[in-house]
């Protein structure tokens, strides 16, 4: 087991941790909060892959591993928008430091709870399931911190996008 294998697992099991526990709880919502954890990880994780990743050694297998996982990242994470609940708050709450941002006012909550939880289970055993095939068939990309990352990055970015549509939506029946 190397060093690289032992950071991954512990960087899947604190994010796991991290967005389970918020899967579960109530927690108020502001769709431009929700883009940063998504761009955060997207970045970080296409600067880990440019500062390891040789564009010659890459292979045509190790881009359509990409692609498939980016796909099923992607899916899954509509799929979470689309099962979160929300409810309006009592009185709006302001989520920014210093209040003058309305952008970061929040006048619902939300969370995806149990199937949430269940569907993050799934996104990391399909991506530990594709992790071990394609290193089986010579993909070394796969394997990487920074592929981990952009998946991650894809399913928080395809779940606020469906859940601010429906949150619309819920905001215009309501209204």
């Amino acid at each position: 087991m190397t060093l690289q294998t032992i950071g991954n697992a512990l960087l899947i099991l604190v994010l796991i941790s991290w967005i389970g526990f918020r899967q579960m709880t109530w927690r108020p919502v502001a769709v431009s909060r929700m883009w940063r954890v998504p761009a955060i990880m997207g970045l970080v994780g296409v600067v880990m892959l440019v500062q390891t990743v040789k564009p010659a050694a890459l292979t045509a297998l190790d881009l359509g591993v990409l692609v498939v996982e980016l796909v099923i990242s992607l899916g899954i994470g509509a799929w979470m928008g689309s099962i979160a609940h929300f409810r309006r708050l009592p009185e709006p709450v302001q989520l920014g430091r210093d209040g003058r941002d309305r952008r970061d006012l929040a006048l619902y909550e939300s969370r995806t709870g149990a199937w949430g939880l269940v569907l993050w289970i799934v996104v990391v055993a399909v991506r530990v399931g594709i992790d071990v095939l394609a290193g089986m068939a010579g993909s070394h990309l796969a394997a990487s911190t920074g592929v981990i990352l952009l998946m991650l990055a894809a399913n928080r970015a395809a779940r606020t996008v469906v859940f601010a549509a429906r949150l619309d939506r819920h905001a215009a029946v309501t209204a």
